[in-house]
């Protein structure tokens, strides 16, 4: 075969669609979303968009994998596109469950790992791209307690008397992130009491943060509702305790905390109710 004859029929195969194809194929994974943190219990979708560039790419399969379980695939060259495998903590919803997004039913922390989405297309190529993200599954603080040292309960104080009170947030992982607020409003570090925490064979924490303050700091018209709250990640939970103050007692007192325009006695309050005393005293 003469050598420019075979210079062109090289030519003409290296030209041809078919054959350029190849090099112009490529896959890129957009975005891939996969939850941070997720509630214990929640279901979770998992997302993969991806895009195929070139002449006639088309989808071969899309795999996801927890650390070195496979547990989805989709083919896009089968008639049966789908296939789900269980493993600890992976659950797979096949039915909600496309070519880019995979659905988890009832996460727990056995879900908590690095997941991974693999996207490759048809061949002969096999162009593939590779995405990963760690989600790690929290428990939220399902129960939240104001425990109160006083008796009766609910508990009425007066004025001079300490304010003792417990917040515990039971069975969260990772540890609960406590704050205090008295009507609304944060309270000062110097009154908050820390505790250690409490650590079970799961791996989940009890925490404890106290309340200690004097009446009648704090007290706006006699009353004083604590609110303790728990948070975990993006997920939170509080609860409430009223503390009343005795209104006999708290007849001298006035504080900036309270409501607008109640201040300290004056110093001819002092003096007028100094000369009230002595006048009845007086034979």
């Amino acid at each position: 075969m003469p050598l420019k004859l075979l210079l062109y029929l090289i030519t003409t195969i290296l030209l041809s669609p078919d054959v350029r194809s190849y090099d112009d194929k490529t896959v890129v994974i957009k975005e891939l979303v996969v939850p941070d943190n997720p509630s214990d219990g929640d279901d979770v979708t998992l997302t993969c968009r991806f895009e195929l560039t070139g002449y006639n790419h088309r989808l071969y399969t899309v795999n996801w994998w927890r650390g070195k379980d496979q547990f989805y695939t989709y083919k896009g060259t089968n008639y049966d596109h789908k296939h789900a495998y269980t493993f600890r903590g992976i659950q797979v919803k096949k039915e909600e469950s496309t070519d880019e997004s995979v659905v988890l039913k009832n996460v727990s922390e056995d879900t908590s790992g690095v997941f991974k989405c693999e996207v490759m297309g048809e061949g002969p190529s096999f162009r593939t791209a590779v995405e990963t993200k760690t989600m790690t599954v929290i428990v939220p603080p399902k129960q939240v307690e104001i425990h109160s040292w006083a008796n009766p309960d609910p508990p009425t104080y007066r004025a001079g008397e300490t304010i003792q009170i417990n917040c515990t947030a039971r069975g969260t992982k990772p540890r609960a992130h406590i704050t205090w607020k008295i009507n609304g409003r944060p309270v000062r570090d110097l009154n908050v009491v820390r505790y250690a925490d409490f650590e079970d064979h799961r791996g989940r924490v009890t925490s404890t943060l106290g309340l200690r303050w004097m009446a009648p700091e704090y007290f706006h018209n006699n009353l004083a509702r604590v609110t303790c709250t728990a948070t975990v990640g993006d997920h939170s939970n509080a609860a409430s305790k009223d503390i009343y103050l005795d209104p006999a007692s708290s007849a001298a007192f006035n504080h900036p905390y309270g409501s607008a325009g109640h201040h300290l006695p004056t110093t001819w309050t002092i003096v007028s109710l100094t000369f009230f005393h002595v006048v009845r005293s007086l034979p």
